[in-house]
C-alpha cells in the first residue's frame, strides 16, 4: 500500500471526477457484474473535501482492491447492489442511510491517520489535507448511520485509527445476515465509544472475536439496544481496553442476543478470514477468553444490565478468579436485570458469588435469584441453595447501619442452625446432638444414683382417716376423697437403662413424650440432682427451639420473612 501512497509516476492514477461522471450517466454501458478497479491510485476531487458518492443510485456493485484514496468518501443515502473496499488505504468512509442490497465489504481496510500525515511530510498542501481529514474524522472513521445492509457487513483484519472520535459509528444499522469484524485492530478517542453498535440489529450472528479494540477517552464497544438474533462472539483472543469514567469498557446494557452471548476462548476453527495485505498488522483467533479492561478509577469493564441471551458463557478470567479467596482484579460489572436461560459448562463456575458480593457496581438481590433458578432447572440444587445462603449473608454484610444484639443474634442462629431456611435439615443433627447431651445427662445421672423412681400419686378414698362426730354431722352422706402421694416400695433402687434413655428422649424431643418421667426422674432434694434437672431443663428448651426452627425452615415460612 505504500508503494501507492509514493508513486510519482502516476501510471496509476485515475481521478475520481471522471468515476464520478461514468456512474452518474445512467445512459452509458456499465459491465453487468459490476465495476472492479484493483492497485489504483484515487485522486481528487479538486473542488472538494471528498468524493461525493451522496444520493447515487447504481444498476451494479463496485469493488476497490488494494486501492489508495487521496481523500474520504461520503455516500449519504447512496443505493447500491453490492459495495467493496478491500486492502484499500482511505481516510475515512462515511455513508449515513446507506441501502445496500448485498453485502458491505470493507475486510483489510486501513483509515489514514491525520497525525502521521503531519509528521510524514512537510508540504502545506499535505498539512491542509490532515487538518480537512480531522476535522471530518469528528463523525468517525466508517460511518453507517441508519444504513441497511442486505447481507453482511464484514470488517474482518480491518485496522481503523481515529484519535479524533469514533473508530466505527454504526448507530441503528439493519443487518440482514453476519457482522463480521474479526482479527480487526481498532484504536478511537471517543467518550461515546471506538465501536458503537447503539440501536443496531443483526439478522445472524455478530463475530468480533480476536480483535483489540482500544479507545483512550470512553469505551471500546458500545451497543445499547444490540439485538442479535444468533450469537453475539467476543471470544477467542477479543481484547478490550478503555478509560471510561461512565460506561463499561463492554457496555451492552439492553441488548438482546437470540442463541449465545460468549465471552469464553470460542472455537478455533470458526471459518476463513480474510488475508489482509493492506498493512503489517496480523490478528489470528486465538484460544484464550476476553481480555477487558478499564484503566479508569471506575474500573467497570463489563454493563450486562437488563441484558437478555439463551446461552451465556463467562469464564472466571474474564472477570475474576480469586486466589485463596483474593481478589486478582479490581473489576467491576453489572449484572443486574440480566436473563439468561443456561450457563455453558466454563461460566458454571464456584466464582460467581464471589462476583456477586465483590465485583458488581451495587448489590442487588435479584442476579442472586437468577442465578438460583438457573442452577436448580439445571440439576443443581445444592449450589442454588448455597447461592441464596450466601446472599443472605451479602445482605447481613452490607446493611445500612450496625444491627442491634437481638438482630445480629437471630442472622447468626438462622445461618448456623437452618441456613437460613435453605437447609432447614441442619436443625435435626441440632436436635440429635440434644439428644445425645441428654442421654449422656441421664445415663450420667444414673451412674451417679441420681435418679429415682418418683412416688405413685394415688386418687382414691382414704383408708384410715379418722372421722369425728363433728365432720360426720357435717359431711354425713359425702364419702371422703383425697389425693395421697404413695410411696413406692422400690423407690431407693436404680433406675434401669431404659428408663434413663426415655428420659432423655423427653427431655430433648419436643412434640413427642414416652412418659419416661413417670418411671424415672432426678433426685431433686439432692443439690447435684437439682442442678442436673436444671440442665435439663435447658436441654428441653433447646430441643424445642431446634424443632421450631426445623418447622419454619421446612415449611419455608422464615424465607418470606
Amino acid at each position: 500500500m505504500e508503494d501507492l501512497r509514493t508513486d510519482d509516476a502516476h501510471q496509476r492514477d485515475i481521478r475520481v471526477e471522471l468515476l464520478s461522471e461514468l456512474l452518474a450517466d445512467m445512459q452509458s454501458p456499465l459491465p453487468p457484474y459490476g465495476i472492479h478497479i484493483t492497485n489504483a491510485r484515487l485522486i481528487g476531487p479538486s473542488d472538494l473535501d471528498y468524493w461525493s458518492l451522496n444520493s447515487f443510485s447504481l444498476p451494479v456493485g463496485i469493488e476497490f482492491r488494494h486501492c489508495w484514496f487521496e481523500k474520504g468518501i461520503r455516500a449519504h443515502d447512496a443505493r447500491l447492489p453490492w459495495f467493496h473496499l478491500d486492502d484499500c488505504l482511505i481516510p475515512y468512509f462515511q455513508a449515513d442511510r446507506l441501502v445496500v442490497q448485498g453485502s458491505l465489504f470493507l475486510r483489510g481496510l486501513r483509515t489514514t491517520n491525520p497525525e502521521e500525515e503531519r509528521v510524514r511530510g512537510g508540504a502545506r498542501e499535505l498539512v491542509e489535507k490532515a487538518e480537512e481529514d480531522a476535522r471530518a474524522l469528528w463523525l468517525g472513521s466508517v460511518r453507517l448511520l441508519g444504513a441497511r445492509i442486505g447481507r453482511n457487513l464484514e470488517l474482518d483484519a480491518a485496522c481503523l485509527h481515529n484519535p479524533y472520535g469514533p473508530a466505527l459509528h454504526a448507530e441503528g444499522i439493519g443487518i440482514g445476515r453476519a457482522l463480521r469484524i474479526r482479527t480487526a485492530c481498532v484504536e478511537a478517542a471517543c467518550e461515546t465509544g471506538a465501536i458503537q453498535l447503539v440501536n443496531a440489529r443483526v439478522g445472524g450472528d455478530a463475530w468480533i472475536d480476536g480483535t483489540h479494540i482500544r479507545n483512550t477517552k470512553g469505551p471500546a464497544l458500545n451497543a445499547e439496544g444490540l439485538q442479535v438474533d444468533g450469537s453475539l462472539l467476543l471470544s477467542a483472543g477479543f481484547t478490550a481496553t478503555a478509560a471510561s469514567p461512565e460506561l463499561a469498557t463492554v457496555h451492552l446494557m439492553s441488548s438482546r442476543v437470540g442463541s449465545r452471548l460468549d465471552l469464553s476462548s470460542g472455537r478455533r476453527n470458526t471459518g476463513d478470514i480474510w488475508p489482509s495485505k493492506a498493512h503489517d498488522h496480523k490478528l489470528a483467533i486465538q484460544e484464550s477468553p476476553a481480555v477487558v479492561n478499564n484503566s479508569h478509577r471506575s474500573r467497570l469493564t463489563l454493563d450486562l444490565g437488563c441484558a437478555s441471551t439463551n446461552e451465556l458463557r463467562l469464564p472466571p478470567e474474564a472477570v475474576c478468579s480469586p486466589r485463596k479467596r483474593r481478589c486478582t482484579t479490581g473489576k467491576k460489572i453489572i449484572i443486574v436485570g440480566m436473563k439468561y436461560t443456561t450457563l455453558s459448562k466454563e461460566s458454571a463456575h464456584r466464582h460467581w458469588t464471589h462476583w456477586l458480593s465483590h465485583h458488581v457496581e451495587r448489590f442487588d438481590a435479584e442476579p442472586y435469584h437468577h442465578l438460583a433458578a438457573t442452577l436448580r432447572g439445571s440439576g443443581r440444587a445444592r449450589e442454588a441453595r448455597d447461592l441464596l445462603i450466601d446472599l443472605e449473608n451479602e445482605r447481613h454484610r452490607r446493611r445500612s447501619g450496625p444491627p442491634h444484639l437481638g438482630a445480629s443474634a437471630w442472622h447468626w442462629i438462622k445461618r448456623g442452625v437452618i441456613g437460613h431456611g435453605y437447609k432447614p435439615g441442619r436443625a435435626l443433627y441440632f436436635l440429635l446432638g440434644v439428644f445425645i447431651s441428654a442421654s449422656i445427662l441421664t445415663i450420667s445421672a444414673q451412674a451417679a444414683h441420681l435418679l429415682h423412681k418418683p412416688a405413685v400419686r394415688v386418687e382414691g378414698p382414704t383408708a384410715a382417716a379418722p372421722t369425728t362426730t363433728a365432720s360426720a354431722q357435717a359431711r354425713p352422706d359425702t364419702e371422703e376423697f383425697l389425693t395421697t402421694a404413695k410411696k413406692s416400695d422400690d423407690e431407693d433402687s436404680p433406675c434401669p437403662f431404659g428408663a434413663a434413655v426415655r428420659l432423655a428422649a423427653d427431655l430433648s424431643v419436643p412434640l413427642f413424650t414416652t412418659n419416661g418421667r413417670l418411671g424415672c426422674d432426678f433426685k431433686v432434694d439432692d443439690p447435684r440432682g437439682s442442678t442436673l434437672a436444671t440442665v435439663g431443663l435447658l436441654l428441653q428448651v433447646l430441643g424445642w427451639v431446634f424443632g421450631t426452627l426445623f418447622v419454619v425452615g421446612f415449611t419455608g415460612v422464615i424465607r418470606r420473612e
